[in-house]
This record gives structure tokens, C-alpha cells and sequence, in this order.
């Protein structure tokens, strides 16, 4: 694993560890795109910290996946293995997968 990616991730994230903030409101999946997983998702991730970081987040799913491990090391996340991995990590790559590019946000000098 190439180790910007997750470094990448980790800017995302702050540096910050993984604690759940103090909202005013407890949050729902209802917070999440609909679609298969996010229930699964919901639930696994909000158990350590808030929507919000997995929603401003624009990860490969390989990043995804090296971020699944690096909590597991770093964090104590109990390891998410086989189909719940797949379901959850599938879920996150396709609604905070990388975004595409804007095609009006090209320079025009450089093409």
C-alpha cells in the first residue's frame, strides 16, 4: 500500500483521533445517501465518531480500505473483515468515493 493515500486520509481526518463529538442532536443513517450498506455503515462508524468525517471525505477505495486498517491498528477498531468489510467499504467508495473533475474548473492555458 502506497503510503500517501493514507496519509491523504489522514489530513482528511485531522490528525485528530477518532472521537465521537458532542453534537447538540444525536444523528441518524438518515444523514447518509440512501443505497445498500448505509445502515451498516451508519452504525459501524458512528459507534467512534460522527458522520461528518466520513462525509467531507473523497477517498479511492483503496484508500478506504488502508483506512479500515490503520483505525483497526491505531484506533482499537475491532477488525472488519469479510462480507460487513465488503458492504461497508463498497457503500463509502460509491457515495465518498473521489469526486469528478469539474470540466469547467479547467485551465485553458494548459491544454
Amino acid at each position: 500500500m502506497r503510503l500517501l493515500p493514507l496519509l491523504g486520509a489522514l489530513a482528511i481526518l485531522g490528525g485528530a483521533p477518532l472521537a465521537r463529538a458532542q453534537d447538540s442532536e444525536p444523528e441518524t443513517e438518515d444523514v447518509l445517501p440512501p443505497g445498500e450498506g448505509r445502515e451498516e455503515t451508519f452504525y459501524g462508524c458512528s459507534a467512534c465518531h460522527n458522520t461528518a468525517v466520513i462525509r467531507r471525505s473523497r477517498l479511492s477505495r483503496t484508500q478506504w480500505e488502508g483506512l479500515m486498517d490503520w483505525m483497526t491498528e491505531k484506533h482499537g477498531m475491532a477488525p472488519l473483515e469479510g462480507e460487513p468489510r465488503r458492504v461497508i467499504v463498497d457503500y463509502l467508495t460509491r457515495h465518498f468515493g473521489p469526486a469528478a473533475p469539474n470540466p469547467r474548473a479547467r485551465n485553458p492555458f494548459l491544454n
